[in-house]
């Protein structure tokens, strides 16, 4: 059995503060809004298209920048300020979703442009998360991550169950270009209360290098890393069937459980998976200790294949609604397992270039996940293209057995 000790840094546990509060704060609030923006963006394309690829296509955008810009942003957090890159990335995107309600206003919103708007917050995001990633450990301190973590995602999560239902209610009896109004306004907030951190979040000035030896200094720290390797690339499996899977569930909704854009029982069935994301965040610690973050991993993916092949076969929404809960548990537990993990065996002047490139890697499966989704569903239907969608999981599953990860077991001392 691998067993790793993670050492506490000089700091130690620095969760309750006033610095951490504000980090807290800001996410939250971020966090509100984009979920609202979850159920809103892909159902304008859906009713402006009627195209199942097209409104795949929205998560498969929000994606592509980490796989085009990820080691670039990962290196710009280990060398510029890592504050300003979040506040700047917040403001851009914030500014981007107000033109979405502005062209509704003008009647000239068309799908393209809306896949443009997907795009563009995608790249904000990648840039942000890069900078993100790197500050994280210096606010909370690596002993704190695994129980920041689990408050900061179960508190995320709580309001995820509520926006998407709010959301999916709004967009039925008003108009979902307000949804993406509301939330320009929380990346606002979110910046405001970032300018407010004292805390210094930035590594210890390094030398500096060119810019090919950074990037390939990250890239190398997690190749030769046998633990991170695999759990990335098991990541990138998963992540191929989540691109597809969101991409397509308002169309999953039309075709299997009857539900028209229209319905407000749509945003329920992300509210669902927000209540699945919860119950996982909560217990992924006490898991953890318990089995291991190897087993962890393991007992997600099962469970995740065996949600999706439940969905792919039901055409109950009261079903449907389980099966998104216990599908957002195992996906919510393989991801955060891997993140948590990364983050406590990176040194803190990689955190933000072995952060980055891992969720490059690993996140880099959701365009081509939701490319294969889309294509799959318009040619077989939906049911046919979530069967379709288990292969890439099985392959993860495959590969995490038989690696060093299935004995996995950090302690944090």
């Amino acid at each position: 059995m691998t067993r790793l000790v993670a050492t506490a840094g000089v700091e130690g546990c620095r969760l309750f503060h006033r610095d951490f509060s504000l980090w807290y704060l800001a996410r939250s609030v971020s966090v509100a809004g984009t979920a609202a923006t979850a159920v809103a963006l892909p159902l304008l394309v859906y009713r402006t298209s009627a195209s199942p690829t097209l409104t795949a296509a929205v998560v498969g955008l929000e994606a592509l920048p980490y796989l085009l810009f990820g080691l670039f942003a990962g290196v710009a957090a280990d060398r510029l300020h890592r504050r300003r890159m979040m506040i700047a990335a917040d403001v851009c995107c914030a500014l981007l979703l107000a033109t979405v309600p502005v062209a509704a206003l003008f009647d000239v919103l068309a799908p393209w442009y809306l896949l443009v708007v997907a795009f563009g917050v995608g790249c904000g995001f990648c840039w942000f998360d890069a900078a993100a990633w790197g500050a994280f450990v210096r606010i909370v301190g690596k002993p704190g991550v695994t129980r920041a973590n689990s408050l900061i995602w179960s508190t995320e999560i709580v309001l995820e169950i509520a926006a998407p239902a709010a959301a999916g209610l709004l967009a039925a009896i008003a108009d979902p270009t307000l949804v993406l109004a509301v939330d320009a306004a929380t990346y606002l907030v979110s910046a405001a209360l970032l300018a407010q951190v004292r805390t210094g979040l930035d590594p210890a000035p390094a030398v500096a290098r060119r810019l090919r030896a950074e990037i390939a200094e990250g890239v190398r720290y997690l190749w030769r890393t046998p633990v991170l390797r695999t759990l990335t690339a098991a990541g990138f499996g998963l992540n191929v069937a989540v691109g597809g899977v969101l991409g397509l569930l308002v169309v999953h909704a039309d075709q299997a459980l009857g539900l028209s854009p229209e319905d407000q029982r749509l945003g329920l069935l992300y509210a669902a998976a927000a209540v699945g994301s919860l119950v996982a965040a909560v217990l992924l610690p006490r898991a953890s200790r318990r089995a291991g973050q190897g087993m962890v991993s393991i007992a997600g993916l099962v469970i995740f294949i065996a949600a999706l092949v439940g969905l792919a076969g039901t055409s109950v929404f009261a079903v449907a609604l389980v099966g998104w809960a216990v599908w957002a548990v195992a996906r919510l537990t393989v991801n955060a397992n891997g993140i948590t993990v990364r983050q406590l065996l990176t040194p803190d002047a990689l955190q933000g270039r072995v952060n980055t490139t891992g969720r490059m890697l690993a996140w880099g499966g959701t365009p081509f996940g939701a490319l294969i989704g889309g294509l799959a569903a318009d040619a077989y239907g939906v049911r046919a293209a979530y069967l379709m969608l288990t292969v890439s999981v099985v392959l993860s599953l495959a590969l995490v057995i038989a690696s060093p990860v299935r004995g996995l077991r950090i302690a944090v001392d």
